[in-house]
């Protein structure tokens, strides 16, 4: 029993088996979170709504558009003035538009900015220029003015 006690050639057996255990522990720890952060990193990308934007910035330079164009209609029979009544239907989109978004929890907004007239002609409408701010909670986005040329 004597000469186990003094035998120590198996001591650096177990300590060299005790540190490679704690670097897989190292390793595997390091490993798991790399795949968190990797996973974390790219449904944070999923989750920004550029189709929603993209969607509400296409959908709001067709209506303008279809306003102004409308708008031109109703000025024949009407008293108001074409950017009275181009903003009278835009005032109303944006209505329609930002109770649709708020059944989605999205706060939605589109107002004229200003008309931009041609050069040749001073009544002529050549753009307008709308302001849209979309809201979910997460993600801000405005685009301030969105150029719509309408008269083409």
């Amino acid at each position: 029993m004597e000469s186990l006690k003094k035998d120590t050639s198996g001591q650096w057996i177990l300590l060299s088996g005790l540190v490679i255990a704690i670097m897989l522990v190292v390793v595997a720890t390091l490993f798991n979170q790399v795949n968190i952060t990797g996973y974390y990193a790219s449904n944070a990308a999923l989750e920004f709504p550029k189709e929603d934007i993209r969607e509400l910035s296409t959908q709001t330079r067709l209506t303008t558009s279809q306003a102004y164009d409308k708008a031109v209609i109703i000025n024949q029979s009407s008293n108001q003035t074409i950017e009275q009544i181009t903003t009278s239907l835009i005032q109303s989109y944006n209505s329609q538009l930002s109770t649709i978004y708020a059944s989605h929890g999205k706060a939605v907004d589109v107002e004229v900015a200003n008309f931009t007239y041609g050069p040749n002609n001073s009544t002529e409408i050549v753009s307008i220029w709308v302001d849209i701010t979309y809201d979910d909670g997460t993600t801000f986005y405005s685009a301030e003015p969105e150029i719509v040329e309408v008269n083409q």
